[in-house]
């Protein structure tokens, strides 16, 4: 039995909605009952973790190198540090999830970057869910080159009985917890300088609250804002409403995409930046994923592939071939691997 502890393990008040990766991770290694995640959900994932009780035989560290973004984030990230020497001097396997090329919170540059070096050196294992993640820690941190290894980012199959509309009400849809660094004010500045015959839907609840307002004043007449966070019931109506889902994240930190998985599991054509995993996927035949460099290819992708056919059994086979099982799986076998 592979006893592991998972960081950050958040405790979840009713409620409450919340990135549910961590959850469907912890169900995925504990499903077929070889290996048992120790550590419970905390307010405070990080203190919780000191208590010798709540110790694995392997660590999984995610967003790590955003600690400093945390409440006393610097004081923590001084905590966090001194811990994984501790676990290093006890022989603990630690593994080190890159998700984003950096955290999206602005501040304390430095001390990201060191503990992004620190974690590079520190990790016996290194997983990364886009293929220029790989490229990165090779170039940056090339030390660490062969503790790296890419992994699908893992989804699930909600794929409905029938396609999507042929004329849907929205050609874009951009959906999800909307915050600076996904790029939606940038896209409306953009489409009241360069206006669009495009209609638009955002859904969900804005991080901080205030660009909501933002929102409201900048969207042009052809743009629908709705401020508040869909069920996956109601998504998936946006979703079989609209042509196409619409990420216009600012590259510079996106590696891998939670919205892009999530959409896919949908089977919704998507278009996002040409950066991490939807530069991949737009490569994948099975999948509809298109990438722009600049703003005005949008509306290029929007006209020439509207309706373009969305296979349902090539959606369904990529998806049940990258679904939390088979990562729960992949894990535990890379984690046996460990020397």
């Amino acid at each position: 039995m592979i006893r592991f502890t998972i960081f950050p393990r958040l405790h979840i008040l009713p409620g409450q909605k919340a990135n549910p990766y961590i959850h469907d991770f912890v169900t995925s290694l504990e499903r077929e009952g070889v290996s048992k995640v120790v550590n419970p959900p905390h307010k405070n994932p990080l203190l919780s973790l000191l208590p010798p009780k709540n110790w694995g035989d392997v660590f999984i560290f995610n967003w790590f190198e955003s600690i400093p973004d945390f409440k006393y984030g610097p004081l923590q990230s001084v905590i966090a540090i001194c811990f994984v020497l501790l676990l290093k001097s006890n022989r603990r396997k630690i593994i080190w999830i890159l998700h984003n090329k950096k955290p999206h919170a602005g501040g304390h540059t430095r001390l990201k970057r060191f503990l992004t070096r620190f974690m590079a050196k520190k990790s016996d294992l290194i997983l990364t869910h886009a293929t220029e993640g790989v490229e990165m820690i090779r170039t940056h941190y090339p030390y660490a080159a062969d503790k790296i290894h890419f992994l699908h980012h893992p989804t699930k199959n909600r794929l409905p009985e029938s396609s999507n509309e042929m004329n849907p009400e929205y050609d874009l849809l951009i959906w999800g917890s909307i915050s600076r660094y996904k790029g939606v004010l940038e896209y409306l500045t953009y489409l009241r300088e360069n206006p669009q015959d495009l209609k638009i839907c955002i859904i969900g609840k804005c991080s901080p609250a205030s660009l909501a307002d933002e929102i409201r004043c900048i969207a042009p007449k052809n743009v629908t804002f709705i401020c508040e966070s869909p069920s996956f019931e109601e998504l998936a109506r946006y979703i079989r409403h609209s042509a196409f889902v619409l990420a216009p994240y600012c590259p510079e930190s996106v590696l891998s995409s939670g919205i892009l998985m999530d959409s896919l599991s949908f089977g919704a054509r998507v278009i996002g930046p040409d950066v991490g995993s939807f530069k991949d996927y737009a490569c994948e035949k099975r999948l509809k994923v298109y990438t722009f460099h600049h703003y005005d290819e949008i509306g290029q992708i929007v006209a020439i592939h509207k309706t373009d056919p969305v296979s349902q059994e090539s959606y369904r086979k990529f998806l049940e071939e990258n679904d939390w099982k088979h990562f729960g799986d992949r894990i535990i076998e890379l984690t046996k691997s460990i020397h």
